[in-house]
């Protein structure tokens, strides 16, 4: 029998490693099927919610257990589009003391207007549908993605929501999250180039933040005053994004039930692209959540920036750090690190003579994912054009940059399975990717080009759950 049982094993594993390929180690995937947009992102009783409309919760960021699938008693005529969950402290809308409830688009199977939906919750799992919904609907084909949140001043809720194809959006008040009154209307402004999407609206750092994505792939963000009927932006010459790789949308700000007077802003976002995000080999299912970031707001020469930094939660997964010594780099430099695809670097570099310098990471093959800085453009880039297969989309290898004038490039990398997440300049600029390599592609190397660049800090942690 025991024979027989290792003999099984030994054939099915390969078929259970393939079907799990891609899959991260310490992003956030669903067991199966599709995951886009982060909903609900809620800390109450101690857990982090997120949902989308599935449900997992965690304790610490790092570690999800996922939940039953939440949505209850829908008539199957519509789909649940991207939304929020607000805890109801004050039993406003008369659905239990503390109940939770989901405040969403239900939007029509057969393409009649998009209006806003509640569900509500009496344990924090099951979400049951409002009978009178919708709560909000103005006849609109084009009206979606509520972010809602208590604005203790004047004790009410406020809800931000988009006018895609107007590229605005509007802010509505409710005593009851059942009866809204339209407060005003922010846009068009910044980047307008493509849809408007799930807005969000956070205080911070003394200031307000307005989110808002541009389909398919950006986070573009404004600074300035909220006063709970209209939000006033800060002047800005020119858009401001969030993150300058191709897979980071659908942000959303966690909102803590449980300490109103907190000053952490913690968001997630989509690790995704709806040009081929249904399209990508992963067997297991489509699509996987960013590590969650801390915002803060900096001051620099240009202005105010959103700076974001990896939660420090994620530490506890560090294991057999790698420390390596100051080092000059002229042409490529490989490196022995651990041999797998699931690991943090911390890299600082002076480019001193050299025209350009970085790393590959997801090395072999002949392939490799390669962020670099190019001092003549005054650019960091990611580029991972040879880094995949990419026969699943023609649009799939890409070069993406950012603006940077530095000597002194600052580099911290999150590499897991499917995906590379870079932090430079202790977070003031963000570039995140998907990409799929093979299972052998986990090799890594410095690289100067045009000259000599010195490694000055170097070390790297394996991560493991």
């Amino acid at each position: 029998m025991q024979r027989y049982l290792i003999l099984l094993l030994a054939l099915c594993f390969p078929a259970v490693m393939a079907a799990q390929k891609y899959r991260p180690v310490y992003h956030f995937s669903p067991k199966h099927g599709w995951i886009g947009d982060p909903d609900g992102l809620i800390k109450f009783r101690g857990k982090y919610h997120l949902f989308w409309w599935g449900h997992a919760v965690s304790n610490d960021l790092v570690h999800w257990q996922e939940l039953p699938y939440p949505m209850q008693g829908g008539d199957g005529t519509f789909t649940y589009f991207s939304g929020s969950v607000v805890v109801d402290k004050r039993n406003t809308a008369g659905f239990g003391d503390s109940a939770m409830v989901a405040v969403y688009t239900l939007h029509k199977n057969d393409s009649v207007p998009e209006a806003q939906a509640l569900s509500y919750s009496n344990d924090d799992t099951l979400f049951h549908f409002y009978k009178h919904n919708p709560v909000l609907d103005i006849g609109s084909n084009s009206f979606r993605d509520p972010q809602v949140f208590w604005y203790a001043k004047d004790q009410r809720w406020i809800m931000v929501v988009t006018h895609p194809h107007l590229h605005k959006v509007s802010f509505y008040a409710s005593p009851d999250l059942k009866h809204w009154e339209h407060l005003s209307d922010f846009g068009p402004m910044g980047a307008v180039a493509n849809d408007w999407e799930v807005p969000d609206l956070f205080a911070l750092d003394g200031k307000w933040v307005l989110t808002i994505g541009q389909g398919p792939n950006r986070m573009q963000y404004f600074t300035g005053h909220f006063d709970g009927r209209s939000f006033v932006s800060d002047p800005q010459p020119e858009a401001l994004w969030a993150d300058y790789g191709p897979d980071f949308y659908a942000a959303r700000s966690w909102r803590n039930a449980d300490d109103t007077a907190s000053t952490r802003v913690t968001w997630m976002g989509w690790l995704g692209n709806w040009t081929y995000a249904r399209d990508v080999p992963s067997r297991w299912g489509k699509g996987f959540e960013s590590i969650p970031r801390d915002l803060s707001l900096q001051p620099f020469p240009e202005g105010l920036r959103l700076v974001q930094q990896p939660v420090p939660e994620l530490k506890v997964l560090r294991r057999d750090s790698i420390v390596l010594p100051r080092r000059k780099v002229n042409g490529q430099m490989p490196l022995t690190l651990f041999g797998s695809n699931s690991y943090e670097l911390e890299v600082d570099i002076d480019l001193q003579t050299a025209k350009g310098a970085g790393l590959q990471v997801l090395l072999g093959q002949g392939r490799s994912f390669v962020v670099g800085y190019d001092v003549q453009q005054k650019q960091l880039y990611i580029d991972r054009s040879n880094c995949s297969d990419t026969a699943f989309s023609a649009h799939f290898p890409v070069r993406m940059s950012a603006p940077l004038h530095t000597r002194q490039l600052q580099l911290h990398i999150f590499v897991d399975a499917a995906s590379v997440e870079v932090f430079a300049q202790q977070g003031k600029i963000v570039l995140s990717a998907t990409t799929f390599p093979s299972e052998t592609q986990t090799g890594v190397a410095l690289f100067a080009k045009g000259g000599t660049a010195t490694v000055t800090h170097f070390i790297a942690w394996k991560l493991e759950k």
